[in-house]
């Protein structure tokens, strides 16, 4: 009987720790679904932005297609060179291309 109530007692100890363990690690994916949750609301608008931003570009780019004027023109070049956001060598490449005096 002795030895009977020492491995109950063995077996409750490793039940225990085992529940233990997964009381952390319960904790652990908690925390990491929430991070995951928050990634994919960041995500999402970045997305939204995205698609607002392609929007706001193609608009851009119809009303220079079809500007004649030319201080209008570099006006609308001036926003769509920002939206599409050009590396200083991207900027400059395009500046040697352009008469002089288009983009300021």
């Amino acid at each position: 009987a002795v030895v009977s109530t020492q491995s109950t007692g063995g077996v409750r100890e490793t039940l225990e720790q085992s529940l233990r363990e997964k009381e952390r690690n319960e904790h652990v994916y908690v925390s990491e679904i929430a991070q995951l949750g928050q990634e994919n609301r960041r995500l999402a608008r970045n997305r939204s932005r995205e698609s607002a931003n392609m929007e706001y570009l193609k608009n851009v780019m119809v009303r220079y297609l079809i500007l004649a004027n030319g201080s209008e023109r570099r006006q609308v070049l001036s926003a769509i060179l920002t939206v599409l956001q050009l590396t200083a060598d991207e900027m400059q490449q395009v500046k040697h291309k352009l008469s002089p005096g288009w983009l300021g």
